[in-house]
């Protein structure tokens, strides 16, 4: 099945493909993964997360905008607006990497505010990709998409490698530390990572420079124009060729049932509402009392985890829509145990147990892995759609994480249902 699928196809045009759909959310998730080292040093501390979830929500300013521009503008090219996004994206994480830990005060209290609004600028480009970059894949052959896709997941994998090699040098150490008065206090010491955060960003900020690059490719190259697919009457015809497997062509019969549509929509509204909403939120809460190691596996291996499950459509059948009712069963009860976890804190169940670090770990990984899976899975569903079912898809993305983060943002920051702790002063206390 594997060498059917790669026969008939451009590797290059897959390529650029896949850095096209890189260049979608690498910015926000660099930012992410880089968490671990910035939760200690913010002034937001360890609800800088819920800040940061959102933000990105703040940011489909994006695709409004965008929406109402095609809406009452006749003249709407989506090419030239991708390349202003995908320029910006590079250019507010180049300068990121300078001013990441520049703080101000606004309303007598500290923020980091050239984090936070520098991350808005990559988070407008990662929010209007949903309705923006994924649709422009429809001007090529379906085959492209999964690339593009692939691509997009990787935006999570890529990055959570490299702060996987940086580490976080270890859990912190308590030290003794003569304050002003003379009071001596334990105070938490965080060993240095391997390289800082600066030279970090200074790498995505250049891979997002070659995302740039690669849409200009897929636009300019003629080896990937002789990939577009004619559209006609609404409906996408591939080029002809008599010799390509069936699974590559478009069914001009697609029918899907108004409820089925809708099941699809509403269970991708919900899987973003826990996977970019409501858990990002609370995954420090529910990470840190394991200790600073199990929250830095936690979100390299748990963004690694949603690529690798989307690699997977390269290889195998896209599943039917029960079997992926019954993986958002699974995603739903896990979520509800990292949930319990975050409320428990900062004493949950099995602390300082090596058990304890496993089982949120790997809930983690499952739970990012099934969620990727899950919206591949009705991306693919949508795919054939000759209608608007991808822009759609999109809308339900975007719609059920703001739902989401505005939800757990308020637990957060007003209803305080989270608390966090200080290894130091169980330290002393006991």
């Amino acid at each position: 099945m594997l060498s059917q699928k790669l026969s008939n196809r451009r590797l290059l045009v897959d390529l650029l493909a896949l850095m096209f759909g890189l260049g979608a959310w690498i910015g926000v998730n660099g930012i992410y993964v880089q968490l671990p080292l910035l939760v200690n040093e913010a002034p937001e501390g360890w609800s800088l997360p819920a800040h940061m979830v959102m933000l990105v929500q703040f940011a489909n300013l994006g695709p409004i905008l965008y929406t109402l521009y095609i809406k009452y503008n006749k003249w709407a090219c989506d090419k030239y607006i991708t390349y202003v996004l995908l320029a910006a994206g590079a250019m507010s994480t180049f300068i990121l990497a300078f001013l990441y830990d520049k703080t101000t005060i606004i309303f007598g209290n500290k923020h980091s505010t050239a984090l936070l609004s520098l991350m808005f600028v990559t988070a407008i480009v990662g929010c209007t990709s949903s309705v923006l970059f994924m649709p422009y894949m429809r001007n090529y052959r379906e085959i492209y998409l999964v690339s593009y896709l692939v691509g997009e997941g990787l935006s999570g994998f890529v990055p959570s490698l490299v702060a996987l090699i940086q580490g976080v040098g270890g859990n912190p150490e308590c030290l003794n530390i003569t304050k002003p008065g003379s009071n001596v206090e334990l105070t938490p010491y965080y060993p240095e990572p391997r390289f800082s955060s600066q030279t970090f960003f200074i790498f995505i900020g250049i891979l997002l420079f070659l995302c740039f690059l690669a849409f200009l490719g897929l636009n300019n190259l003629s080896i990937a124009i002789g990939e577009r697919v004619k559209h006609s009457a609404n409906m996408e015809t591939l080029p002809t060729d008599t010799r390509a497997p069936p699974s590559y062509k478009t069914n001009s019969g697609w029918a899907m049932s108004k409820q089925v549509y809708l099941y699809l929509l509403i269970m991708m509204g919900m899987v973003c509402f826990l996977g970019n909403g409501t858990l990002p939120s609370i995954q420090s809460y529910s990470c840190l009392p394991y200790g600073n190691v199990a929250y830095h596996l936690t979100v390299t291996l748990s963004s690694m985890a949603g690529p690798l499950a989307m690699c997977l459509g390269f290889v195998i059948k896209m599943p039917e829509v029960n079997f992926l009712s019954g993986l958002m069963v699974i995603v739903i009860a896990l979520s509800s145990f990292v949930c319990f976890l975050a409320v428990e804190s900062p004493t949950p169940p099995l602390q300082n147990t090596w058990l304890g670090e496993f089982l949120v770990v790997l809930s983690w990984i499952l739970i990012s892995g099934l969620i990727g899976f899950i919206k591949l899975g009705i991306t693919t569903l949508f795919r054939p759609d000759p209608g608007r079912g991808l822009y759609y898809t999109g809308v339900a993305t975007q719609i059920g994480s703001l739902i989401g983060a505005i939800i757990t943002f308020v637990l957060v920051n007003h209803a305080k249902l989270f608390h966090s702790y200080s290894p130091c002063l169980l330290v002393a206390a006991n």
